[in-house]
């Protein structure tokens, strides 16, 4: 009975994180589209962008990874989640982000320039734009690193939530997020100064160097994902919840010290403080207004969480494709940002609608989705089973793709013979996904 109520526990869906994920990947479209020009409100966007968005998104990728070292084992986790997070990675590194970055430097230096010269390096010295080899993709790498950090998470961190002092330091939401914010913003001020004094003198600041300092940057959100999954009962419900009063003191902190006001928050030191507080604030209260607005199953935000992979995968190719074929320039402002915006979610969401949700093919390559042999059922395609132990031994919360309805058809007579009842056809879903250039 209680091996029971664990294994339900731990299939608990938790749609209002599928939503902001979505939506995390969605707001990546408008930061993205910002490196076209120079408009202080799409890079206002940006800026805000990059005190939430990928922390949360972080956040949400570290609670989901708990998740499924907890329900799978560490070693079928990680071979699971290097699949999902690999296959599209490689696929959209190699097949979009040469034309990608070849469009990009047109579009900011030298029009005339041939794919095939790009290629070759013949360029002008310093070109302008965001020509990273990685563009928007480097958060999957990053992801990657994180993949294999889950299990060794996991394991410390459960210590960590059975011990007396941790329990009784977050008892209430008040030392709850004190003591998250002390943790944080310790391990940010060691990691940087870790990258600084280590990294920085290995690596550079090119791009291997930025992709260390990414990994080193985000891991304490990614961190703290795992550890809100393992205390899920308890630290969840006092982490999202609003945090105006939080919210409006660090914003404050933040503005005096970005402006130079107070000189101790003008510091390194005081800045990653400041944003750091400002980060842990807007993402409670973001994660707060998600459960609120999506307390439970919604097909558009099943749609949006499905479908926001694609969207990210695909945006930077479409952005520079929509604004060449449009022939704008990088003097364009904001409402040509916000169409070209609109136009490549439009695009790529019709891409997601009507090619990849189609192609168990595609699906595998763009959205880490594989068919497999033994894949099981889920038991909500179970309409006529009234056994709920064959429902159960053959439901699957990670199930990734659209199941063929002879199979379908074959569970149900499995499970009972003798029913009746119609089949009713439900996409599957999937608790882990994941998604930007060097821009955040």
């Amino acid at each position: 009975m209680g091996e029971s109520r664990a294994a339900s526990k731990s299939d608990v869906h938790y749609h209002h994180l599928d939503a902001l994920r979505g939506t995390f990947m969605l707001v990546g479209v408008f930061v993205h589209a910002s490196t076209l020009g120079h408009d202080p409100i799409f890079h206002g966007i940006a800026y805000a962008s990059g005190l939430f968005r990928m922390q949360g998104f972080f956040l949400i990728s570290g609670f989901l990874s708990a998740m499924l070292v907890l329900k799978y084992g560490a070693a079928r986790a990680v071979r699971r989640r290097i699949a999902a997070v690999a296959t599209p990675l490689v696929c959209t590194l190699v097949l979009f982000n040469p034309t990608t970055l070849w469009m990009t430097y047109n579009f900011h230096n030298d029009p005339n320039v041939s794919f095939q010269d790009f290629l070759r390096g013949r360029t002008i010295p310093h070109p302008q734009g965001e020509l990273h080899w990685t563009l928007h993709l480097w958060f999957l790498i990053v992801l990657l690193v994180y993949v294999l950090w889950a299990p060794a998470a996991v394991a410390l961190l459960s210590r960590l939530v059975a011990a007396g002092p941790f329990q009784r330091a977050t008892a209430r939401r008040l030392p709850m997020m004190t003591t998250t914010i002390v943790l944080v913003v310790a391990v940010t001020i060691v990691l940087r100064g870790a990258r600084r004094a280590v990294v920085e003198p290995v690596l550079g600041t090119g791009t291997t160097g930025e992709l260390a300092r990414f990994t080193l940057e985000f891991a304490p959100y990614f961190t703290l994902g795992v550890l809100l999954y393992l205390d899920r009962g308890r630290l969840l419900p006092l982490f999202q919840r609003p945090a105006p009063v939080l919210l409006a003191v660090s914003g404050a902190a933040l503005l005096a010290g970005t402006r130079g006001w107070v000189p101790a928050l003008a510091s390194g030191t005081g800045m990653v403080l400041s944003q750091t507080v400002v980060s842990l604030a807007l993402t409670a209260t973001l994660f707060a207004l998600a459960a609120r607005l999506v307390p439970g199953p919604r097909a558009g935000a099943r749609y949006l969480a499905d479908a926001s992979y694609t969207v990210y995968l695909f945006h930077f190719f479409w952005i520079y494709i929509i604004a060449t074929l449009l022939r704008l320039n990088p003097a364009l402002r904001w409402p040509q940002m916000l169409l070209v915006t609109l136009l490549a979610i439009g695009v790529t969401l019709a891409i997601h609608h009507f090619l990849i949700l189609r192609s168990p093919f595609l699906r595998t390559m763009f959205n880490g989705r594989f068919p497999a042999k033994d894949a099981p059922v889920r038991p909500e395609l179970l309409r006529g089973v009234t056994d709920a132990t064959a429902a159960a031994a053959i439901a699957d919360a990670e199930t990734t793709l659209w199941l063929p309805r002879a199979r379908v058809a074959r569970a149900v007579s499995a499970a009972d013979p003798d029913s009746t009842q119609p089949l009713r056809w439900i996409p599957s879903e999937r608790p882990g996904a994941q998604s930007h250039s060097f821009r955040r």
